[in-house]
C-alpha cells in the first residue's frame, strides 16, 4: 500500500472524513465474509490488516471519505489464506477459518 500524507494521531489521512458505510457479513463452512458496500473505492490507498483474531481496514473511497473498522472476531482465522478483494461498488474481504465452525457472530462486541 502507499504510505498516505497527512496523517491524524490515530493514523487517519486527516484530508479524509470519517464514513459511516453499509456491510454485512455471512459464513459458509470454511469462510467468513465480510462486505462493505461503497462506491468509487481507492484501492491504491486503502488499508486492510488481519491477524488469527482481529480484522483491521480503511477504506478509502469517493472524494474525501473514509471507512474505518477495528474489531475482534469471534472466531479464529488464517490470514495467509484470506483475501481482500476491491470492487467499483464494495470492498469484499474473504477469512478463512481456522476450524470448520459455525460462528454465532463475527465480531465481539
Amino acid at each position: 500500500f502507499v504510505k498516505r500524507k497527512n496523517l491524524t494521531s490515530s493514523g487517519i489521512n486527516a484530508e479524509y472524513g470519517e464514513a459511516a458505510c453499509r456491510h454485512d457479513w455471512h459464513q459458509t463452512g470454511d469462510t467468513v465474509n465480510f462486505t462493505v458496500y461503497v462506491k468509487n473505492v481507492k484501492p491504491e490507498i486503502c488499508k486492510v490488516n488481519c491477524n488469527p483474531v482481529k480484522l483491521q481496514m480503511e477504506i478509502y473511497f469517493g472524494e474525501d471519505q473514509v471507512f474505518t473498522f477495528d474489531k475482534v472476531l469471534c472466531g479464529i482465522v488464517d490470514p495467509e489464506k484470506s483475501k481482500v478483494t476491491f470492487a467499483k461498488t464494495k470492498v469484499e474481504v474473504s477469512l478463512r477459518k481456522a476450524e470448520f465452525v459455525a460462528w454465532p457472530k463475527t465480531f465481539v462486541q
